[in-house]
């Protein structure tokens, strides 16, 4: 069987489900399916996602890609602790009010909760948060009702080098961001290494992928496919 015969068994199977009656129905998931695609610098995450989101509405559900928070929340200095709980809000309240109904079948967010615990880190390094605030707001990122509502969390890193060359080959200027360096990007995959093992007991769902040597297709294939599954088996 094609991997494109088993993607489209996969969404009957899924479409079938989303066509009960959900209010009657105590399996239900009587919500949008939650789903994070965090990553470093030209990783692939937001070309991941836009063609994520062509890929699921073409298969008939219906889909909402809010906006990442870093282009949203731009009154807060970056270099402040409230930054990160600010940059959280704002995708939590899209979280908590889509999980009382079921308006959107999936929501894939460009960077929520746990992106928001990688980059803790990189503040604690340089000295933006004290322990105790590092402690505070980690003890809100991790709260049951944001990890539980999660279904789904994609961390995606890639060699720095590769990384800066897609920078150079795609950017619409030849002015990098501040954190698309080579030693920048490397402390980040550190970072991110460190979460997905932290975290990885409480949320089993948390998946880190090297794109290194993924094309665009391979890249939204593998996570495509991957959230099917993972749809299905907690639909089952």
């Amino acid at each position: 069987m094609s991997d494109e015969t088993v993607q489209e068994s996969h969404a009957k199977k899924i479409q079938e489900y989303l066509r009960k009656d959900i209010r009657y129905n105590p399996l239900s998931i009587p919500r949008p399916f939650f789903v994070e695609i965090s990553g470093t610098p030209s990783s692939g995450k937001t070309t991941t996602i836009t063609k994520l989101d062509t890929f699921f509405r073409r298969m008939g559900f219906r889909i909402l890609c809010p906006q990442e928070g870093a282009q949203v929340v731009r009154h807060v200095d970056r270099g402040t602790p409230l930054y990160s709980i600010r940059t959280a809000l704002y995708t939590l309240l899209y979280l908590i009010d889509l999980s009382q109904g079921h308006l959107y079948d999936i929501v894939i967010f460009d960077r929520c909760v746990f992106d928001d615990y990688v980059w803790l880190k990189w503040r604690k390094a340089r000295n933006q948060v004290t322990t105790e605030e590092e402690q505070t707001i980690q003890r809100f990122l991790l709260l049951r009702f944001w990890t539980h509502c999660l279904d789904a969390v994609f961390f995606m890193i890639c060699d720095p080098e590769v990384a800066l060359a897609r920078e150079f080959r795609i950017g619409i200027t030849k002015k990098i961001g501040k954190t698309a360096t080579l030693e920048n990007i490397a402390e980040l995959i550190k970072y991110y290494e460190e979460t997905y093992k932290e975290l990885k007991a409480i949320h089993p769902q948390l998946v880190i992928q090297d794109t290194t040597h993924q094309s665009e297709e391979v890249m939204v294939h593998e996570i495509g496919t991957s959230l099917l599954r993972t749809f299905i088996e907690k639909t089952a």
